[in-house]
């Protein structure tokens, strides 16, 4: 549990930096926790910070109503991370938008696709 107290303090802290270099420290079992501390988190920056440290753990069945969620965030002082974070999670609820740098590489893109996938599972943006 020393790795989840330490995942917590990161995703608080939003150490852009450091979350990425943890990333691959986070295994299957620490995933259940994160997504638990993901449901207490009031502000959408540090709910980013969380998705951007399990994003490796695509294939976890508890990390899709997450990613569903964060499609939903709005931040302007975070735009580049939210919008990172969104093709992230495109690419984890739905396998027809993996490539991800299609959405890093055309903004207009990202939109459109976050806009599709939250209409088809019923959910809108924020």
């Amino acid at each position: 549990m020393h790795e989840l107290a330490r995942f917590r303090s990161l995703v608080r802290s939003l150490s852009w930096v450091e979350i990425e270099f943890a990333r691959p420290d986070v295994r299957n079992e620490h995933v259940e926790g994160l997504v638990q501390l993901y449901w207490t988190l009031e502000d959408w920056p540090q709910r980013v910070a969380l998705v951007q440290l399990v994003q490796d753990r695509r294939t976890h069945p508890a990390l899709e109503p997450v990613m569903l969620d964060v499609l939903r965030a709005r931040s302007p002082r975070t735009r580049r991370n939210v919008e990172l974070t969104k093709a992230a999670a495109l690419r984890l609820t739905d396998s027809r938008y993996d490539p991800f740098m299609t959405f890093y590489e055309d903004r207009t893109a990202l939109p459109a696709a976050v806009r599709e996938v939250l209409a088809a599972r019923g959910s809108s943006e924020e």
